[in-house]
């Protein structure tokens, strides 16, 4: 009877091990842990989020600014998903990534994907979109793109919408009481008709037909962009928004920084800092110094920070010294994708490089420099991380951050560069 049992056992244990589970009770099979977030190699494909860590993932593919955020409880957030419509020859236009041949709305698709697996997700909690400029939202009436039956231009935010959906998508202007978006014509100096027909239409179409839900991106509150999933567990996490259409929150109320005067598109740009623990990340899409917005948003709030996406690609007059005397990053990341010497402006990396702003050592990560500008200035760009996907991985708690640059010329997200851990402060 006893020679049975085993019998049986065994058996068990050989059907168990052939469908790949253990048994419960015995067995030495050890398997093989996954790498922890941290654990990076440069070669191999970067590790996947984990549970209280915090990610943000600048996305290169050389035709505009993508911004991807999984967030401690496996929120995941989304800021720009641009597509500028450029020919290769054109002087502004870098190398497309990661191929000519792959629209930059299905590579940000793609690559969210690939690091949603670990959350369990398959679409995004939100989507925030800057401001109304193509390498922000989209090229509507591209040449070649499809119009879908619904009447809008599959680009940018709105094709990715057919891919990779979000729950919620802000921007600075939508209201129930204005389908046709008139508010953008009175807000800013530019206006861009060709939105109409393409972004308002895939709004009714997303509103009606998808579940989508639209709300006008607001300023001087932490209450708007919320984790969905385990709020209680992180209680040091919050995304607070501090200006849109040229407001800004200076600490104790909403102030207008143009006043009479109309703001050009830039300086209308969503601003936000999402802090973890003592963590802090400043994004304001295109609103640098070449607006109003900058220099009061530093001052509203008021202490040096950890990281940054480079406003306006870290063009001509941004960053300027009082902006940056006050939030003196550790790390600016730029989304830069022209083939131009003033985005990134050079003597603005200079000043940057040899402390002209501020005192403390900063690294420099850039999506996309074309070699027709590193080459001639090889001996400045030595000492930038250039041309790559930039992920800023945040430990548990927020006391400690890593930054990552991955190669984008394929679709296997393979580690070009470790930095850290940096201290936060």
């Amino acid at each position: 009877m006893q020679m049975k049992k085993l019998l049986i056992f065994s058996l068990a244990v050989m059907m168990m091990a052939a469908c790949g589970k253990k048994p419960e009770n015995g067995g030495n099979e050890q398997q093989k842990p996954s790498k922890a977030p941290n654990e990076a190699v440069v070669g191999e494909p970067l590790p996947q989020w984990a549970e209280g860590w915090m990610d943000i993932h600048a996305i290169s593919t050389g035709r505009g600014e993508c911004t991807f955020f999984v967030l401690p409880d496996g929120t995941s957030m989304l800021i720009d998903a641009g597509e500028v419509v450029t020919s290769t020859t054109s002087p502004v236009s870098v190398a497309q990534r990661p191929n000519s041949t792959t629209r930059a709305y299905f590579t940000q698709s793609r690559y969210m994907k690939h690091f949603l697996e670990a959350t369990g997700h398959n679409y995004l909690d939100y989507a925030i979109m800057s401001h109304f400029h193509i390498d922000h939202f989209g090229t509507p009436k591209g040449k070649g793109f499809i119009v879908s039956s619904e009447g809008y231009t599959q680009t940018g935010l709105m094709a990715l919408y057919t891919t990779l959906p979000y729950k919620k998508l802000l921007d600075r202007a939508w209201s129930a009481d204005d389908p046709e978006y008139e508010f953008v014509k009175a807000s800013s100096k530019e206006y861009s008709s060709s939105m109409h027909g393409d972004y308002t239409n895939f709004v009714k179409y997303a509103t009606s037909k998808k579940g989508l839900v639209m709300e006008r991106f607001k300023a001087g509150t932490d209450q708007q962009i919320t984790l969905q999933y385990d709020k209680a567990k992180y209680p040091t996490f919050k995304v607070f928004n501090y200006a849109v259409n040229g407001e800004y929150w200076n600490g104790s109320s909403i102030v207008d920084a143009y006043g009479n005067s109309t703001p050009y598109e830039n300086g209308t740009s969503c601003i936000s800092l999402i802090s973890y623990g003592k963590f802090d990340y400043y994004t304001a899409g295109d609103a640098g110094g070449n607006t109003k917005m900058a220099d009061p948003v530093a001052k509203a709030i008021g202490r040096p920070i950890e990281a940054m996406k480079a406003d306006h690609h870290m063009s001509v007059n941004c960053m300027t010294p009082a902006q940056m005397g006050i939030l003196k990053p550790k790390v600016i990341v730029t989304q830069s994708f022209a083939q131009r010497t003033d985005q990134p402006m050079l003597s603005t990396v200079e000043a940057l490089l040899n402390g002209s702003y501020y005192n403390s050592g900063v690294s420099l990560y850039f999506t996309c420099i074309d070699p027709v500008i590193a080459t001639p200035n090889q001996e400045l760009y030595n000492n930038c991380h250039i041309n790559g996907h930039v992920v800023i991985r945040v430990a548990p708690g927020g006391d400690r951050f890593w930054v990552y640059q991955l190669d984008d010329t394929n679709n296997f997200y393979n580690v070009k560069s470790v930095e850290g851990p940096f201290e936060c402060e």
